[in-house]
């Protein structure tokens, strides 16, 4: 890969997008950007070749983890590459000339419209779920539909010619998502904190998940996410995802998963990755 040539990175959605914005916080203004119309196709893209890399939305601070961005890695099992937090600020857009009063709905992607949940009902505007907060924004500007309004970002009031009717409309002021970078394509400015993403399946009998999380609470390495996800195979079976923070090399890190796998029928580690500051 030549290290000065623009990156291709994969992001769900259209311009406009948080997953636009992220991509271009994790690599730059130069980078160019490959629209996808889901998860899956990211995915896809990146382990054909056809993209450097990929960024995906693992979970928002309100609305938790996107739970089939989860399984998808689960089953995809890219190489992790770096993690971005970013702040999100939703802003309630509609074309020009409409004012609040008149509008009775707002469409979005699901997530998006749960972080607003509490300023939608106090609005008394009613939720409609959308592929995306773009695709929200471009089908608002595009066929003007009575009462309605996109929830997006001020980035695609600007694409797709609307007016900001409110902005910071998320119900926290805290209100951020995890981004992560997939594929072979390093983030060139993330910083000097890491993480390590596991996955395992535990050994059946008591103790085990126990057995997992001492390993790690004995050398002092903080288990910054746990998650049951189904297994996929047989019912009531469960894979669990775990962030701890550093680096696989480290050698607390490394002692901990080895012990870890005593307790595991399988154990996979999905990548070490620098957080950006």
């Amino acid at each position: 890969m030549d290290d000065a040539a623009p990156r291709r990175i994969a992001f769900q959605g259209e311009r406009g997008a948080y997953g636009d914005e992220a991509t271009r916080a994790f690599f730059g203004p130069s980078v160019v950007l490959v629209p996808c119309p889901s998860f899956r196709a990211v995915l896809e893209a990146v382990a054909e070749g056809r993209v450097d890399g990929g960024v995906l939305p693992l979970e928002s601070a309100l609305a938790g983890p996107v739970a089939e961005v989860v399984d998808l890695l689960l089953e995809f099992t890219p190489r992790l590459s770096g993690e971005l937090r970013l702040r999100v600020r939703h802003c309630l857009l509609a074309p020009p000339g409409r004012s609040l009063a008149s509008l009775t709905r707002a469409l979005s992607h699901p997530q998006a419209l749960a972080q607003c949940s509490g300023w939608l009902r106090r609005h008394h505007l009613q939720p409609v779920p959308e592929v995306n907060t773009a695709v929200a924004a471009r089908r608002v500007g595009e066929e003007a539909p009575a009462g309605t309004a996109a929830i997006a970002s001020r980035a695609a009031a600007d694409l797709y010619g609307l007016a900001v009717l409110a902005e910071g409309i998320e119900d926290s002021p805290d209100n951020a998502t995890r981004f992560l970078a997939v594929g072979p394509a390093l983030p060139p400015h993330l910083g000097s904190r890491w993480k390590t993403s596991v996955v395992l399946t535990l050994n059946d009998g008591p103790g085990a998940l126990a057995g997992v999380l001492g390993a790690f609470a004995t050398r002092g390495v903080n288990v910054a996410r746990l998650e049951s996800r189904p297994g996929g195979v047989r019912a009531w079976d469960y894979r669990w995802c775990l962030d701890v923070d550093g680096r696989e090399d480290a050698p607390q890190v490394r002692a901990a998963l080895d012990e870890a796998r005593s307790a595991c029928t399988s154990l996979q580690v999905l990548g070490s990755y620098a957080l950006s500051d």
